[in-house]
């Protein structure tokens, strides 16, 4: 009996992570994003791009003009999200990944430097020792849909020193200038953040398989 509960657990412990989607917003059945900030509104819209995708989010980062520079979509207000059981700080892994399209008569510029978007994970919400990714909005194609994305590790601990129990997700569309005006900077759509969670290990079909078939020979050789 020691040798098939051995191979069990040998074959147990090589099973892949499992990835848990801690947020989502596709903008027609999903909406796990708040609206937006006053420099970065929300809505949503038929897909314009004919690209088929139903609805999607339209950007708005100039109304109302002169409020910030830093428009943001994040999770519902306070915009935390805790990791789920099973996530390991320091082990784990996180994708954060969306998809934008930039119109050709976008209200993004480059006066002084080109607008962007960023993505950014802060832990347990903190703003120091961040992670983020940044596209100049020049550096994508304009009238085609792009799927970007900012993955890493899990921060095992925040810029206080205290265990990461927590991020909070950010979308940004900054108009480094502040003069954009009222208009559509970029659609947004299929938002999803995913957290693997290695503390729950889960056995594949093959495993399964295999541990049937070893219970059945020992009934049978009874």
């Amino acid at each position: 009996m020691k040798a098939p509960i051995f191979l069990f657990l040998i074959l147990f412990s090589f099973t892949a992570n499992a990835a848990t989607t801690i947020l989502e917003n596709d903008w027609d059945t999903t909406n796990g994003l708040g609206t937006g900030n006053n420099s970065a509104k929300t809505s949503s819209i038929a897909d314009p791009t004919g690209s088929g995708r139903g609805n999607v989010g339209s950007v708005n980062i100039g109304d109302p003009a002169g409020t910030s520079p830093w428009g943001e979509l994040r999770a519902p207000w306070p915009g935390s999200i805790d990791l789920p059981a099973g996530a390991i700080a320091g082990t784990d892994t996180f994708v954060m990944q969306a998809d934008i399209y930039i119109p050709n008569d976008t209200t993004f510029d480059t006066a002084d430097g080109p607008d962007r978007f960023n993505m950014i994970i802060r832990w347990n919400g903190i703003n120091q020792q961040n992670n983020n990714k940044k596209w100049n909005w020049d550096s994508l194609a304009a009238d085609t849909w792009h799927t970007l994305s900012l993955t890493g590790t899990i921060r095992e601990t925040d810029a206080e020193g205290n265990p990461t129990i927590s991020i909070v997700p950010i979308l940004s569309f900054y108009d480094k200038t502040n003069n954009a005006v009222s208009g559509v900077a970029a659609y947004i759509d299929n938002v999803s953040i995913s957290v693997t969670t290695s503390a729950i290990p889960e056995p594949s079909v093959g495993v399964l398989g295999i541990l049937g078939s070893l219970l059945f020979l020992r009934r049978r050789r009874r």
